[in-house]
């Protein structure tokens, strides 16, 4: 292998990494928003849980009850699976 082949490998190597690194922000990047938008998702669907619920002095615990026995009656699981 020449002197100048060699170089031309190391060029290549480090645009490799570079793109490896261009990948790595991007990934990073779009997992960021998709966090976001979850965070964002949970938040507003609790509000409104709140809301129409009357759940707002409930424990976690208590509110995860209410949603088993919500979810156990046949005509909301129905509404539910429709959507």
């Amino acid at each position: 292998m020449t002197e100048n082949d060699k170089a031309r490998l190391e060029k290549i190597k480090d645009k490799i990494a570079q793109m490896k690194a261009r990948e790595n922000i991007i990934i990073t990047r779009d997992k960021k928003q998709q966090r976001k938008a979850r965070t964002r998702r949970l938040i507003q669907n609790g509000a409104l849980a709140e809301k129409y619920l009357n759940c707002a002095d409930m424990a976690p615990a208590e509110f995860e009850k209410l949603l088993k026995i919500i979810s156990k009656i046949g005509e909301v699981m129905g509404i539910i699976k429709n959507q």
